[in-house]
């Protein structure tokens, strides 16, 4: 079977390309002619897929393209290619259950089926906020307070330390790194969940391997976070990264978020894309698979097409493997504002009725420092709860709905500013203020009275 130590051989002795070439040659004229080749398109009108045969279909797209095209290695400019024998060996493995985290902490990550009644796991947290080091352990505390969010996911960016910028692959990086995990454990430790577990990148960095210790840093329990980088390429310190998490036997977080209006083109070829990477995925190791369904002029993943493409690429993988995936919930508005809960409902469920469990919420553009909101989360985590309830067409008419009412603000500088934590939070006692609890209730008004049973 492939091995990881293979993939990095490869990565230095594979096929020659430029970055352009491959992008051109080995994405997008393939995508292309796949798409046809499988009759492929968004129905305008549809946010959740409800066709079997056309995920079907999108799956056996995205597994020739990966077949095609390979993965491109960045700094070596080699193509890594596999046959299908590799491909059909790693897919029949793939992860379909694990567990993450410590003692009464630890949390079962299932793979999920199309309109699965099992709730989604949640991966819930600051999703790479810039975090003030002053407000780090408390905002995380706050997110760790949850009962519905299962996993601490990605605690953070700290791009300052003491007043001082950090500068990637210095030394203050690496003490940034130490604390990112030091400091993630800590709120942990204060919120009463010890044993929970941490999605975590630190400063996706080789020197992010200072993060690791069981003591009082990352442990081998908590998944680590990697991203193939769009479309279908991965660089040295991903390789790097991957090459020491594995060796240390800690769960595999992958994401890809296949451009709507790239390479890819429209929202069909952008799902095959989103397959193929679900694939090359589990090829490089990874137990969870994130789908980031982006559009390269919104900048966002829930418009009408992100919508429809999330729920194919999904239904695509809950039909066809045994791949434990997640999605990505990205936003025009920002938290504070009752955009956000609109939209973050609506790819919840496009996605969950599709076979997915749930990452997220965050703004597409967070302004400023702790632009994030716990309680937002928890509200997210009982709409994931509900559209597991849920069947796909009744899905489609409720996304449909929801997404008419915010279709109009998609644009980021026409979106809700939003706040930051501190002004929807009590700092010292960690609790929501009297507005952000009655955004909360509005939000779930809003919600039943589209017909999401909350």
């Amino acid at each position: 079977m492939l091995s990881f130590v293979e993939i990095a051989k490869r990565s230095e002795t594979g096929p020659l390309a430029t970055a352009d070439d491959f992008a051109m040659q080995n994405v997008a004229f393939r995508v292309s002619a796949l798409e046809k080749k499988y009759g492929l398109r968004h129905a305008a009108g549809t946010y959740v897929n409800c066709d079997d045969d056309l995920a079907d279909r999108a799956w056996q797209a995205g597994r020739e393209l990966i077949l095609q095209s390979g993965l491109y290695s960045l700094n070596s400019r080699r193509v890594i290619q596999f046959d299908e024998q590799e491909v059909d060996e790693r897919l029949a493995a793939a992860t379909a259950e694990f567990t993450a985290g410590a003692g009464k902490g630890a949390v079962r990550v299932y793979r999920r089926d199309v309109e699965d009644r099992r709730p989604p796991v949640i991966f819930g947290g600051p999703f790479n906020a810039d975090v003030h080091e002053s407000m780090f352990v408390k905002l995380n505390e706050a997110f760790a307070g949850e009962p519905l969010i299962d996993l601490l996911l990605l605690p953070g960016y700290l791009k300052n330390l003491d007043g001082v910028e950090i500068r990637p692959n210095s030394g203050l990086s690496t003490r940034a790194a130490m604390l990112y995990a030091r400091w993630a454990r800590e709120a942990l430790m204060r919120a009463g969940r010890p044993g929970m577990p941490i999605v975590g990148h630190a400063v996706m960095a080789l020197n992010e391997i200072a993060s690791a210790n069981e003591d009082w840093g990352l442990r081998v329990c908590d998944p680590r976070a990697f991203a193939i980088i769009s479309e279908l390429q991965v660089d040295d310190v991903t390789l790097t990264r991957l090459a020491y998490y594995l060796a240390l036997g800690a769960p595999i977080y992958i994401s890809a978020t296949p451009l709507i209006g790239g390479y890819a083109g429209g929202p069909a070829g952008a799902a095959i894309v989103g397959v193929a990477a679900h694939i090359a995925s589990v090829l490089l190791g990874g137990d969870v698979m994130h789908l980031g369904p982006q559009h390269v002029k919104y900048k966002q993943q829930t418009n009408a097409m992100s919508l429809w493409m999330g729920s194919v690429v999904k239904q695509a993988v809950a039909r066809n493997s045994r791949m434990i995936n997640t999605t990505s919930v990205t936003t025009s508005g920002r938290p504070g504002s009752l955009q956000y809960i609109l939209e973050f409902s609506a790819l919840a469920l496009s996605v969950v009725t599709s076979g997915s469990h749930l990452t997220g919420p965050r703004p597409a553009e967070p302004l400023g420092w702790n632009n994030v909101s716990p309680l937002m989360c928890r509200l997210f985590a009982e709409v994931g709860r509900a559209a597991a309830q849920l069947g796909r067409a009744e899905a489609n008419q409720i996304a449909g709905a929801l997404h008419a009412k915010y279709q109009d603000k998609l644009d980021l500088k026409d979106a809700p500013v939003g706040l930051p934590f501190e002004q929807m939070y009590d700092v010292r006692t960690l609790q929501p203020n009297a507005e952000h609890w009655a955004l909360y209730e509005q939000g779930r008004q809003e919600l039943r009275a589209v017909g999401l049973p909350l």
